[in-house]
């Protein structure tokens, strides 16, 4: 097989296993994809070469990661000194905010119920009953549900560079993300919940997107 080095660049097939290792297909493209990539010997040489130059790129990014949660933790000692300091000197102003907060307190109350209603709906549809996440969930634990699934998602495995094994996987942290933004709603946290919806950008997050107020 003739080297990719010594083959003109192709910029489709380039940006379409860029979009698959960087999770930006559907379940359905994903697999797909994953069989294409087996069957056309072109187009694994381009996988295996991004594949290993993103690796490369992802050693780098929690090297960064984890000076920035370091510089992080040393700016957040000193905002908490200044923010007691700032509370101390202006309780007063801040309590003519709280009265102007109390008139649009129904507004959010509304929201809130709405926003927990479309959580507990999209979730009775996911519900498998027979997991840990669930059980935590039926008792009422949602924190303890969100960290079994950080967990879930925090751990490694050894994938290699097997098309399948990766969009099998793939297709089952985007479970967990989608359970996690539903546990969100149900605890009342919208934002927190766009923001995982907003990047899984399928179908059944769009829809529950649409059910939200705003």
């Amino acid at each position: 097989m003739e080297d990719i080095k010594n083959t003109p660049f192709n910029e489709e097939m380039s940006e379409r296993v860029d979009r698959f290792l960087r999770k930006e297909m559907s379940d359905a493209e994903s697999r797909a994809f994953a069989e294409e990539v087996k069957a056309n010997p072109e187009l694994r040489e381009y996988y295996q070469r991004q594949f290993n130059l993103m690796r490369g790129i992802k050693i780098h990014e929690m090297r960064e990661l984890m000076q920035e949660k370091e510089e992080k933790l040393a700016t957040e000692r000193i905002a908490a000194t200044v923010n007691a300091n700032f509370f101390a000197r202006y309780k007063y102003a801040i309590s003519t905010f709280a009265v102007a907060a109390a008139m649009v307190l129904g507004v959010f109350v509304w929201d809130d119920s709405r926003t927990k209603s479309v959580g507990s709906d999209a979730l009775a549809v996911v519900w498998k009953g027979s997991d840990p996440i669930d059980d935590c969930i039926e008792k009422g634990d949602y924190q303890k549900a969100i960290d079994l699934i950080d967990e879930e998602l925090g751990k490694t495995y050894e994938l290699g560079d097997d098309p399948d094994a990766i969009a099998a996987y793939n297709f089952e942290m985007n479970n967990l993300k989608y359970r996690k933004a539903l546990i969100y709603l149900k605890m009342g946290k919208k934002r927190a919940a766009k923001t995982i919806l907003k990047e899984l950008n399928d179908e059944r997050s769009k829809e529950v997107l649409d059910k939200l107020l705003w």
